[in-house]
């Protein structure tokens, strides 16, 4: 019969796990599900091999997430976007700012 430290790693509490992440015991409290955590109660168990696939996946989400942007931005230069502003028809602007200044204040 398997048991859990042998399928799921070493049990660590939450005051192991923020020395060994380097992070308050409130954040790790706050995040337990995030990092593959559970509780029991006021306490909170945190499994080795949980710990590491929940950071991987987390990491390989916010890669994935940032080279989308990246790729998004590829396509568009300064340039390009420089040439649209403005590019609206100055003869109806003119009679927009006319219609709404009715006052005069801005001629």
């Amino acid at each position: 019969m398997i048991s859990i430290e042998e399928e799921l790693g070493k049990v660590l509490s939450t005051k192991e796990l923020s020395e060994i992440l380097g992070a308050d015991e409130k954040t790790i409290r706050k995040y337990y599900q995030r990092l593959g955590g559970i509780r029991i109660g006021r306490h909170y168990k945190f499994f080795e091999k949980e710990v590491i696939n929940a950071i991987q996946t987390w990491n390989e989400v916010f890669r994935t997430n940032k080279e989308e942007q990246t790729e998004k931005r590829k396509g568009f230069s300064d340039e390009e976007r420089s040439s649209r502003l403005g590019s609206q028809n100055e003869a109806k602007a003119r009679k927009r700012v006319e219609r709404e200044d009715k006052h005069g204040l801005f001629s």
